[in-house]
């Protein structure tokens, strides 16, 4: 049986820390009350089905009036609530996966228009050899991308990377215990999936 979404439509005083449009699944329960999984928190919540509403998650995204959020799991309008992202094949827009609100709390801080006027002259040259200082590939600037990395909690400067580095250090909101977690998955498949030898 499909998993059965549901969203929060009144708010509960047995649950102040659920807020309005939070998602979740229905994990069982009876009559009135049921027990979910809410995503943002991850708990587990015996609740009354008063509160919430079910929906059906493949009536929602960019071409629906609703779409969840993949940071905060809340079930906002479209429209209002998600940045446009790319236009695919069709001249169809695409949102961003992420909110507005929950975007910006990504994006973090930015570098100073002064610094930045300082990394700019370090950049390297078009049409110059680059080597990434995470990946060791070097391209050509100009050819190849080259972005100037930063901290989004303080804003500094850390270097000019490729961009695939720089958007997988995004991807792990530039967060030491997630790329370290991902390190561990790829080494612990690194000896198990091997060639056999000859």
């Amino acid at each position: 049986m499909p998993l059965q979404y549901v969203f929060l439509s009144k708010g509960s005083d047995r649950h102040p820390y659920l807020t309005a449009s939070d998602v979740g699944y229905i994990l069982g329960g009876v009559d009135s009350n049921l027990l979910i999984r809410f995503l943002r928190t991850g708990k587990e919540v015996n609740i009354s089905s008063d509160c919430v509403t079910v929906f059906d998650i493949h009536r929602t995204g960019d071409t629906f009036a609703f779409k969840v959020c993949d940071r905060c799991f809340k079930r906002l309008p479209t429209i209002k609530s998600f940045s446009d992202n790319r236009i695919k094949k069709g001249d169809v827009i695409t949102k961003r996966p992420s909110c507005k609100v929950c975007r910006k709390q990504k994006d973090g801080v930015a570098i100073e228009v002064s610094v930045r006027g300082d990394w700019e002259t370090k950049r390297p040259k078009q049409y110059t050899p680059f080597k990434c200082p995470i990946c060791n590939k070097t391209t050509i600037v100009g050819l190849s991308k080259i972005v100037l990395d930063h901290c989004h909690v303080t804003g500094k400067p850390r270097g000019y990377l490729c961009e695939s580095c720089n958007t997988g250090i995004g991807r792990f909101d530039d967060d030491p215990k997630l790329i370290k977690r991902a390190l561990g998955w790829v080494l612990s498949f690194q000896n198990s999936h091997a060639s056999p030898s000859k």
